[in-house]
């Protein structure tokens, strides 16, 4: 089964489309940065494949509808490898295959959701190939991931890939007092921009003191960058040296602030500037995986 989802999300125009017109392909990739409501845009896509009234999106009124919201519906099976690595391991895979077979308990349809399907194995992959090549005609399948050239070629040929768009400022911010409740209003609006469209991450700026942290040292070094300020950079990244996971997940904000238009206009660095320094945290963040020595890198940051 599912999880609880607190409302329908708006689909894409794409997958509107194809659910209007009765074109839906059975397997698609949901790509989209960690934290933009993938795994929501799946289930709410599953409600209007299951839905009564067949109007392109769920009604959240039908007894279909109702279940999906509650994460109850027999026939849409969630199965993330983020939360449950078990539950992506060759076993469960097989488990899953022959589950797709059975055909639908209660509704229309059957659908596979595999979130964070990035984390799946080259074998657990393999041992859904066929199915997902084949599927029986009342089953789908709904892959979500941060980046769709993580499945094997031979899985990602079989699906169709829409490309999940970060939320709005202004909508984030929305949905993040919606979340997170009790908070001032510039607290929303700060966490709306470092979170960058995703309002899972902005979940976290707001409520994980190291998250709030972290999304405000990669602003600073965003700007130390831009400012060509190296005291600046080195100020806002060294804290991170510590560890090697952390300081990844500071380049990894960095760079997505670095192509944000507000801080981009906000501070008046230009569009083409911004994508150099965002090149530039990139190729910091190849060379902490590669384990490079992380105070040269960080010095590296605050040059040019």
């Amino acid at each position: 089964m599912g999880e609880p989802l607190n409302r329908p999300v708006p689909l894409p125009q794409p997958l509107l489309s194809m659910v209007r017109e009765d074109r839906l392909v059975h397997g698609l990739c949901l790509e989209g940065e960690p934290g933009s409501g993938r795994a929501a845009l799946a289930l709410s896509l599953a409600g209007a494949i299951l839905c009564q009234r067949q109007r392109g999106e769920m009604c959240g009124e039908c007894t279909p509808c109702r279940k999906v919201l509650a994460g109850v519906h027999s026939d849409v099976i969630l199965t993330d490898g983020a939360k449950d690595p078990e539950s992506f391991k060759v076993r469960p895979m097989r488990e899953l295959r022959a589950a797709a077979y059975q055909g639908p308990s209660e509704g229309r349809a059957k659908v596979f959701i595999l979130a964070s399907a990035q984390l799946l194995s080259r074998e657990s992959q393999n041992i859904l190939l066929k199915v997902i090549e084949e599927p029986p005609e009342d089953t789908f399948f709904i892959f979500t991931c941060d980046n769709k050239y993580k499945l094997l070629p031979t899985v990602l040929s079989r699906l169709v890939t829409v490309a999940v768009p970060p939320v709005g400022e202004e909508e984030c911010a929305r949905l993040l007092e919606e979340r997170v409740p009790g908070k001032a209003p510039e607290e929303y609006r700060e966490a709306a921009l470092l979170c960058c469209g995703s309002p899972g991450v902005g979940e976290e700026i707001l409520t994980q003191p190291q998250a709030a942290k972290r999304a405000r040292a990669a602003r600073s070094l965003v700007e130390a960058m831009a400012a060509r300020d190296a005291y600046g950079a080195m100020a806002a990244a060294t804290p991170f040296e510590k560890s090697r996971s952390e300081y990844a997940a500071l380049l990894e904000t960095a760079a997505r602030l670095a192509a944000a238009p507000r801080l981009l206009e906000e501070k008046g660095i230009p569009p083409a500037r911004g994508a150099a320094l965002r090149e530039r945290l990139l190729t910091a963040a190849e060379r902490n995986q590669q384990n490079g020595y992380l105070p040269l890198i960080t010095a590296l940051l605050g040059v040019g």
